[in-house]
């Protein structure tokens, strides 16, 4: 718990340098530059996840299990590295594809810090991925506000310099750069090895080799790629059959979503090991959680529903017209965030083969659905599928999880209305106290700022919601 609540401090910290760093790049480039912006990014989640053959999260599971050695994480690095130095590579001379029609050319300029991106980024993902096995929790709290933090003051200095749109994915790809060079180095210190000797930890258990942690590996590459696709394709397809700027918006709520699902993924990655880890109790700890972060989770989307125009007019006011975007993704944005518990701990217990399936099936709908929606209505369609496919999988891994950790006495899903059943009267309550906030700014002052109302309003509700959720959790 305390170390899970340290995360969450840092995870809070980091947060509100990427809001920061969010505001700064949507109010700097055009709606066609931050489409653009969103599907460079996207491409990059794309190849950084399938550049990792599963490696990391399988190398993670054997690290948490005490199989693995100083000597078997770096080669697995190494043999990482060289997968992505190639692709970087071929990056560069990579065929655009066809459907970005006028802003094609800005994508072909952006190539070159496209294979930056993906290089720094994969260095990025492979540091993060370890440490939470390794339980190397301060020098993860330490990265984790690190490197968002060099990258807003990177941006800032691009946004000083006039820097256009690939200048400003320069500033992540150096903050990448920094931040996991920093990392690797405290990591790897000497007397500061990041895992014991088998011989040492583990005398009989018999150490993990490279093989080992490929061929469970590729059991997690396939549902970690498909994921990665479900994640992006909304975007992709949006872009494919409608100008550039509307993929904009969209992108903007998907980047709320993740700055709201950070905290979740960060704690699920603490708590996950134990999970897997406690043998009868495992199912009273992971409802313990899954039900913290259902609370808490709960009200945050209900304060961005509230507040939604005050939102997106911050962003910038060629984007105020879009907030309902937030509202109508709403039960994307609560998922989003209790999803990474069920389906860390199932990568830790060693359930990768069964999550293919379900992946599978998610991506299968979001895509017909998408194909189906996107092109009559556009980024409401992919709203549409998006919500319905994630139902799908986030239901899916919550019965899994329960089945593997014993569930009997009750049925799965009253895991998760007991979740929503707890987090539903003081996520109302803190939903009130922002319109009424809300309310009299407007009351009190002519037309106010935006960003002001956003401060004062999601700041006092932010704050007593944390408070009730901490007392109802006790």
């Amino acid at each position: 718990a305390r170390d899970a609540g340290l995360a969450v401090g840092a995870r809070v910290a980091a947060m509100a340098c990427t809001t920061v760093t969010t505001f700064v790049v949507a109010g700097t480039l055009t709606k066609s530059e931050y489409g653009a912006y969103a599907i460079v990014f996207g491409i990059q989640v794309l190849l950084v996840m399938a550049l990792d053959l599963g490696l990391t999260s399988s190398l993670a599971r054997y690290v948490a299990q005490g199989l693995s050695t100083t000597k078997l994480v770096v080669a697995v690095g190494a043999v990482r590295l060289g997968i992505i130095a190639v692709a970087a590579a071929c990056v560069l001379v990579a065929p655009v594809t066809p459907w970005l029609e006028d802003s094609r050319s800005l994508v072909v300029d952006l190539l070159p810090v496209l294979a930056g991106l993906v290089v720094a980024q994969s260095l990025v993902a492979y540091f993060f991925g370890l440490l939470p096995s390794l339980r190397r929790i301060r020098l993860l709290l330490l990265v984790t506000v690190a490197q968002p933090a060099v990258e807003l003051v990177l941006v800032l200095v691009a946004r000083s310099r006039g820097g256009d749109v690939a200048e400003v994915i320069g500033a992540t790809v150096a903050a990448g750069f920094v931040v996991s060079a920093i990392g690797w180095v405290l990591l790897l210190a000497p007397g500061r090895a990041p895992a014991k000797d088998v011989a040492e930890a583990a005398p009989d258990a018999g150490g993990a080799t490279v093989r080992m942690v490929a061929e469970y590996g590729r059991r997690i590459f396939v549902v970690s790629l498909l994921l990665a696709v479900f994640g992006q394709v909304d975007q992709f397809v949006i872009g494919a059959f409608h100008p550039l700027s509307e993929v904009a918006p969209y992108a903007l709520v998907l980047k709320v979503q993740a700055m709201l699902a950070a905290p979740a993924i960060v704690i699920a990655g603490i708590v996950a090991p134990r999970i897997a880890g406690a043998g009868a109790a495992g199912q009273a700890m992971y409802r313990q959680w899954i039900s913290f972060l259902g609370v808490v989770t709960f009200g945050a989307v209900l304060v961005l529903v509230v507040l939604a125009p005050q939102l997106f007019g911050t962003f910038d006011a060629s984007y105020r017209d879009d907030w309902a975007f937030v509202p109508a993704m709403g039960l994307f944005l609560l998922l989003s965030a209790l999803a990474p518990l069920p389906t860390i701990t199932l990568n830790q217990t060693g359930h990768a083969k069964e999550r293919l399936p379900i992946a599978a099936v998610t991506v299968g709908v979001n895509v017909v659905l998408d194909l189906a929606l996107v092109p009559w209505l556009g980024a409401w369609g992919a709203v549409i599928s998006t919500t319905i496919a994630f139902g799908i999988y986030f239901l899916r891994h919550d019965l899994l999880l329960e089945r593997e950790l014993g569930a009997t006495a009750n049925p799965p899903a009253a895991s998760i209305r007991g979740v929503l059943a707890r987090g539903a009267a003081v996520s109302a309550a803190v939903a009130v106290l922002a319109l009424v906030v809300r309310a009299g700014l407007e009351a009190a002052f002519t037309d106010p700022a935006d960003v002001v109302v956003l401060l004062v309003a999601g700041g006092l509700a932010a704050l007593a919601h944390l408070a009730w959720s901490i007392r109802i959790i006790r």
